[in-house]
Formats: structure tokens, sequence, C-alpha cells
């Protein structure tokens, strides 16, 4: 088991700084997540985005697609201290294993059950979702962007593909006994992959920046509101 990861080119970098710089230039905007993040990493690989104004945003997998290389990006940004080797956890899926349990070929799932047959159970949930979505939007290649920010504008970039465990790969365990959250652990070193909160049904992947993100600092030129407002809306009259 090897995870892959990928690494940018120079002109990658130049133009992941340029689209922060730019879209914190904006006044209006005062961190990169969601569409704003998404739309810097479409800049940054020269893909077209699906714009939100024009069609209804769905929740699929895969936020930005690159349809003739088949590259899906499941996109993310997270507030995050930015240290060599730091951790960090996304949510990646509602993951509600008591409510579908029949779906996913089990029964009689409970706090009570046996912690490795939960994590078949959520493995099997979000390689559905993994599966399904890669069929639907044509992706063959799947992967994981994710950018870390930290004040005083500090940054980190990772690219990993996206990692699909095989039930031998973990085991799990609650993390106490009140049985709050349930830990995914790969076996191979012990690092905590997963958890997941059975009241929330969130199920969160767990990361640690390794040697190959690229960390950058950037300080953008915030415009004055009505310096940026003439530039992108004149043509708007009353």
């Amino acid at each position: 088991m090897r995870l892959r990861s990928y690494n940018l080119s120079k002109q990658e970098k130049l133009r992941l700084q340029k689209g922060i710089g730019a879209a914190l230039a904006i006044p209006f905007i005062d961190s990169i997540e969601d569409f704003i993040w998404e739309g810097i990493f479409g800049y940054m690989k020269g893909v077209d985005l699906v714009d939100p104004f024009d069609n209804i945003r769905k929740k699929s997998l895969f936020d930005v697609v690159d349809n003739r290389k088949k590259i899906g990006w499941s996109a993310k940004a997270l507030q995050c201290r930015i240290n060599p080797n730091c951790e960090f956890e996304i949510v990646i899926q509602r993951a509600d294993i008591f409510r579908k349990q029949h779906e996913l070929g089990f029964k009689n799932l409970s706090k009570d059950s046996n912690p490795d047959m939960l994590g078949r159970a959520l493995l099997k949930h979000w390689q559905a979702k993994i599966l399904g979505d890669a069929k639907v939007q044509k992706v063959e290649d799947q992967r994981i962007c994710i950018l870390l920010k930290w004040k005083n504008q500090k940054f980190a970039y990772l690219e990993e593909e996206l990692m699909e465990y095989d039930a031998g790969d973990l085991y799990w365990k609650w993390t106490d006994a009140s049985k709050t959250g349930l830990q995914g652990i790969r076996k191979v070193d012990d690092f905590t992959v997963y958890r997941w909160y059975p009241n929330q049904t969130q199920f969160f992947e767990r990361f640690r920046l390794g040697s190959n993100a690229y960390i950058f600092e950037l300080v953008p030129k915030r415009f004055a509101m009505d310096e940026i407002i003439e530039i992108l809306a004149p043509h708007i009259k009353v």
C-alpha cells in the first residue's frame, strides 16, 4: 500500500499564488474556501469549472473534473496551524451506517457492535460514494487537493490520490468508553486515518503534511472598496 502524491510545476505554483492573491485582493473576500478554492484550483490546473450561476451545484464527490484527462479532484480548504508533519482532518461524508445498514449488507449494527464490523460498514459506505460518483462524473484518476491556511497568510498545498483502504489495512477502536468517536487506524504505521462520530454521523479522514507539500507565504494587496467595485462593475448603472 503506497499513497501517491503529486508535485506542482513551477508554472502551477505561480498560478496558485496569483489566484490566491487575486481573490484576497477583493475586500469582500476574507478567506479561501468552497467555490473560491475550486475556482483558484481550476485556474491553476487550466481546467474549466461549472459556473454555479448557470448550473445547480450537486453534492458530487469530485468538485473539479478534467474531462479530457478524466482526472477528478475533491477540493478541500481548511484553517490549520502549518508545521512540518502537522496532522489535520477533514469531513469527507455523512455516514449514517445504522440507518443504511441493510443496504450496506449488515444487520443489527449499533454502538455495541464489534468496532471492526462498524469500520467495514463505514468503508463500504465511503467506497460506494467514490465508485458511484466516479462513474457518473466519468473520473478514472481520483484525487484530493487540500489547501491549508494559517494566519500571517501562510499556506500549504497538498495533492494526493484518493485513498481506498481494504478492510485488512485498518483496525478500529473507540476513542474512549463513552463511544463518542470511532477511529480507523492504519496497521502499517499506527496512524489514525479515519474518525467517525455516530451522533452526528460525520466521517473524517486524517492526513499528515509531508515533505511533498508546497508551503508558501503570501501577503496580498487589498484594493479599496470603491476601487475594486469600479474595476469589476463599471457596467452597472442606475
